[in-house]
């Protein structure tokens, strides 16, 4: 989520069609296709003793060997909390144990539920036309279009706005580093690169920027108004979006680990400038009257946060990549599980993992939190629907249908973040397609099932692209030069002909001396060439302008490359984290390739004159060619890795 500025933006080529908003069809293999896996006996929730045991005992195996030092879960059914357990310490020094109506937890991008949930309260009041654009209520500050279709909120809540991500700058270190949620907006806005309504691409920035709606419409600052319009009505005495939690909840906040050389390591508090988007702290048991509100058609007891029409209107899907598998409600995301529709969302932040779901269809919903980044809490939320949820009908890998004809979907993948990830589409000899650790299998023309049976995902060929569809997320097959070992490639290249520019003049000099002094090459020829490749005795006022260019072009683009590799290892520690801005090494160190490009300019233009005039030997004016070639291969390289300029 937060990462250095040497790996940045790769941007998408193609444009996707407009993606019918209809409910996701789900394709099931029909029993002349299958023979089934053996059934899974589904458990009975209405068994609370066995739902405890179940969860104790899942926790008592699963803290120590995933190493989270607490955890809080609750699960709420018909309209009350049935069910909620603290296990482990929120404080592994002092020993403070994880209480689930008192320990508070940051539950990050949960936040955007009740984001979203604030929108549409407005919306009931008709203050807000979701379909409206977002430059219409904000003032202040405009986003810019690039596409004749203007940004509307309904993108910004279903991650369809084609804003760029950046999250360089989205955190500070101290409470009184902490921007107002509009003076970071407007510093922080984010380029369009693809039309709106389009493809997904998850955003805080957007959701942040519908916060700030909510507070420039109803005319409240946002953690004031959802601490009345939402928080209070439901309840939730210890949640709230300050930060740090007032002096009333401070002392009950859950510290953040990371295990660490064989120790929980305290990660520090980080002030989030997109509050609206990641700022929450909350108990388990303030969440359950959340999700009881969300499943009881916007009501808990007498109070109501919205009505029965807007809940649905903000659970239906809004947005799908590929109608044949789950979208995008209103910040709630998809998920099916034989005719089952389940929304949900998570939250990772530093020391943090959560995740929430909603089973609309049983009156169900289900919160967990970790105070250690790690993977538990989703594990936790497969566990639990793989019991009570389970599949009828999972694929049977022997009846698998032949891949051979889709060869072509092998090959890494890459994910649109500011540091892209990249995922590996292998097929297996069994007719299995591997992606992210999991086995799939067709079902349908370019449409997988997990063997799980838990998860869809599809492809499509777009011109000469082809992209993955992973619910809200959207992958684009890497093409031949993205690949990491032709960008290594390329990386050795340019450090070997920088090395040499840089070490030409030099060994010349030394050739010469020894030559002189020593007599050591008066039957050898070679030296003599090299020193014409490099330099003649005579030079005109261009071939000296030309080889001291050369060798301030070569030093400082080495320097960049050689400072940028020996900070990659440290980006971790607090001085180098972006996430808190870009700091004067970062500055000065993005300074050397705009220092570097405009002396290129002028090199290239005195090659021109070279060859114009027919200056020096040819085999020297190839020498010079070659060297600012690879100066202007350079920049275009640093230009697509977003290492030209000031980026940020």
């Amino acid at each position: 989520m937060k990462r250095l500025p040497f790996v940045c933006i790769v941007m998408i080529a193609a444009l996707f069609q407009t993606a019918i908003a209809t409910p996701a069809r789900i394709i099931h293999l029909q029993p002349q296709q299958t023979p089934l896996t053996v059934h899974v006996e589904k458990q009975s929730l209405n068994h609370l003793e066995g739902l405890k045991k179940f969860v104790d005992e899942y926790f008592a195996e699963k803290m120590d060997e995933e190493k989270v030092p607490g955890v809080a879960v609750v699960v709420v059914k018909d309209g009350k909390i049935y069910f909620q357990q603290g296990y482990g310490y929120a404080d592994v020094d002092k020993k403070i144990p994880v209480v689930p109506d008192k320990t508070l937890f940051r539950v990050a991008s949960i936040s955007k539920l009740f984001t979203a949930t604030a929108i549409m309260q407005l919306v009931e009041q008709g203050k807000i036309n979701l379909k409206n654009p977002v430059n219409e209520y904000i003032k202040d500050f405009q986003l810019d279009n690039n596409f004749s279709q203007p940004i509307t909120i309904a993108n910004l809540l279903t991650h369809t706005s084609g804003l760029d991500v950046n999250d360089i700058g989205m955190s500070a270190r101290t409470q009184n580093l902490l921007q107002p949620l509009g003076e970071h907006l407007a510093k922080r806005k984010p380029l369009q690169i693809q039309p709106p309504g389009i493809i997904s691409t998850y955003s805080n920035y957007g959701i942040a920027l519908v916060g700030y709606i909510v507070e420039r419409v109803s005319r409240i600052p946002f953690a004031e108004y959802i601490d009345k319009k939402i928080l209070q009505p439901l309840g939730m005495q210890h949640t709230t979006f300050l930060q740090p939690p007032p002096p009333s909840l401070k002392s009950d906040l859950a510290i953040g680990y990371e295990y660490k050389d064989n120790k929980y390591e305290a990660q520090p508090y980080t002030y989030e400038h997109q509050v609206p988007a990641i700022a929450l702290s909350t108990t388990a048991t303030d969440i359950a009257n959340f999700m009881i509100a969300h499943l009881n058609q916007g009501r808990l007891h007498n109070n109501e946060i919205l009505q029965p029409s807007t809940v649905k209107e903000m659970h239906r899907q809004h947005f799908t990549s590929d109608a044949r598998i789950p979208g995008i409600a209103y910040a709630f995301q998809e998920q099916f599980r034989n005719n089952v529709r389940i929304i949900r969302h998570g939250g990772l932040i530093e020391g943090f993992v959560s995740q929430l779901i909603l089973i609309p269809h049983s009156d169900v919903g289900v919160f967990v939190v970790c105070n250690s980044t790690s993977t538990l809490d989703s594990q936790f939320i497969r566990e639990f629907l793989n019991r009570y949820y389970p599949i009828e009908n999972k694929p049977n890998l022997a009846a698998a249908k032949s891949l051979k004809a889709l060869r072509r979907l092998n090959g890494n993948y890459l994910e649109k973040f500011f540091e892209p990830y990249y995922f590996t589409v292998e097929i297996k000899p069994d007719n299995t397609l591997v992606y992210d650790s999991r086995q799939y299998v067709q079902v349908a023309p370019m449409l997988f099932l997990s063997l799980e049976g838990d998860k869809y995902i599809s492809f499509k060929q777009r011109k000469n692209a082809i992209y993955l569809f992973d619910g809200i997320f959207t992958l684009r097959q890497k093409n031949w030069y993205e690949n990491l070992s032709f960008q290594i490639l390329l990386y050795k290249i340019f450090f070997s002909i920088f090395i040499f520019a840089c070490l030409s003049q030099p060994v010349k000099l030394a050739l010469i001396y020894f030559n002189r002094k020593l007599k050591l090459f008066n039957f050898i020829h070679l030296p003599r060439l090299l020193s014409s490749i490099i330099t003649e005795n005579q030079s005109s006022y261009i071939i000296s302008r030309t080889k001291l260019l050369i060798i301030l072009i070569a030093y400082v683009n080495l320097l960049f490359i050689v400072i940028g590799r020996l900070i990659i290892p440290y980006k971790q520690l607090e001085f180098f984290r972006i996430i808190y801005g870009v700091n004067t090494v970062y500055k000065i160190l993005l300074s050397m390739p705009i220092i570097s490009g405009g002396m290129t300019i002028i090199l290239t233009y005195y090659i021109f004159l070279i060859w114009k005039n027919k200056q020096g030997r040819c085999i020297q004016r190839i020498y010079y060619t070659v060297i600012t070639g690879a100066a202007l291969v350079f920049l275009i390289f640093l230009n697509y890795w977003n290492l030209l300029g000031f980026r940020f």
